[in-house]
């Protein structure tokens, strides 16, 4: 996964420079997207909806997802290629979670 790049651009008297900034956040659609390079194909929307709410990853102000929220859904996909359930993917996240502090 790679994140988006941002152009930040500033001018210092005739002098304009452009500088290619890294961002860490993802739209819901550029999650879909980050997410069929590992299932093979887009979630649908209300799947990906779904999955948000099982997990209780929910968007920042902005309406953006960060990269750890992504590594979760990632893993969530080879989770259930081995057949297993959202809902005890989820309690592991928990689990994990409280464990390491969050």
């Amino acid at each position: 996964m790679q994140a988006a790049q941002v152009l930040q651009t500033s001018r210092e008297g005739s002098k304009t420079s452009v500088e290619v900034l890294e961002t860490s956040l993802y739209t819901f659609r550029e999650v879909q997207i980050s997410l069929a390079r590992f299932k093979g194909s887009v979630v649908p929307p209300s799947t990906l909806r779904r999955w948000l709410s099982l997990l209780g990853i929910e968007p920042d102000e902005f309406g953006c997802y960060s990269t750890d929220d992504l590594t979760i859904l990632a893993r969530l996909i080879f989770w259930l290629r081995r057949g297993r359930t959202v809902q005890t993917f989820a309690q592991i996240i928990q689990k994990e979670l409280t464990t390491n502090g969050y």
